[in-house]
């Protein structure tokens, strides 16, 4: 139902999770030289706590609490509650979403597509879900709703804190969402999100959230390693805050997301530098500084300095 491209063990090659529905997840890791193997039994991402398989549909992957790991996230079914897997190292993770209060926010909800962004680009990463059971006669016979609410957690030093209610009056409605898009329509530096609904209208939330914040855009162009930069380590430092991010491929439900990253630099005005590690066959790491704020740029791999 959901895929994801990310790098699990940061050994530079790109690992896919697969979300999928009312069997185990899988989770397939790079061994190089054109050989993957299945590991979420053991990597502890393939069932619930208790063993069951659940309805997995929307995914993705982000370094969420900023330990230099990619953390891996799962929307399920009603009742099954969502996963947000911590990556503790050495290919194995940890459900996080009960001590994260995502799993008591999104008990009663199915979820689709979704995305870790930084909506008020302060520089942590943030969490929307999008919301909507799969059958429309759900309510004749359950608790449970055909439409649900929209989530947004905001990330407050590495916990997830929910501030749904205060985002606006979309997130006091509730649709039968489906798919889920981020991009920044409207090229003013924070990141929108478009919404799928089934049998109805599109939904597009335009941000407004972090005006004050500072940010830079980034098209990446990659030479001798893929083209849009997938697999890229982003390192970036402003006001002294150094932070870090991996340009993952896929995610959500059946969406797909603008190509640009956006970094957020808080209050700084001034980006110090940006280091970009290539993916391979690429590889090196080069530094790009003098970089401007609050716009979008093309960094192109082989015009940076050596680091």
């Amino acid at each position: 139902m959901g895929v994801v491209a990310t790098d699990i063990n940061n050994d530079g090659r790109m690992d896919l999770f697969v979300a999928n529905d009312t069997v185990q997840n899988f989770l397939f890791v790079n061994r190089g030289a054109n050989k993957w193997e299945e590991i979420a039994l053991a990597a502890e991402v393939a069932f619930s706590d208790n063993g069951k398989a659940r309805s997995g549909m929307g995914v993705d992957a982000a370094d969420f609490d900023g330990d230099g790991r990619e953390d891996l996230f799962v929307a399920n079914i009603d009742k099954e509650m969502f996963s947000l897997y911590r990556n503790k190292g050495e290919e194995t993770f940890a459900d996080v979403s009960r001590s994260q209060g995502v799993a008591q926010a999104t008990r009663l909800l199915s979820g689709w597509g979704l995305k870790f962004f930084d909506f008020d680009n302060d520089g942590a990463t943030d969490l929307i879900l999008a919301n909507g059971h799969p059958d429309d006669m759900i309510e004749k016979y359950s608790e449970v709703k055909y439409r649900e609410p929209l989530l947004l957690f905001h990330q407050e030093h590495g916990k997830l804190r929910n501030v749904s209610t205060e985002a606006g009056p979309a997130f006091a409605r509730e649709f039968p969402a489906r798919g889920l898009a981020v991009g920044d329509f409207d090229n003013d530096g924070r990141l929108d999100v478009l919404i799928g609904n089934n049998g109805g209208a599109p939904l597009l939330l335009r941000n407004q959230a972090g005006t004050s914040n500072h940010w830079l855009g980034l098209k990446l162009r990659g030479t001798r390693s893929n083209r849009d930069g997938i697999g890229a380590r982003i390192t970036w430092s402003a006001g002294g805050v150094k932070r870090s991010r991996l340009k993952n491929s896929g995610g959500s439900y059946l969406s797909s997301h603008d190509p640009r990253e956006v970094l957020g630099l808080g209050a700084a005005a001034k980006l110090d530098w940006i280091d970009v590690k290539w993916p391979a066959p690429g590889g090196r790491v080069e530094r790009f500084t003098g970089l401007p704020v609050d716009r979008y740029v093309e960094i192109v791999e082989g015009q940076g300095t050596p680091s």
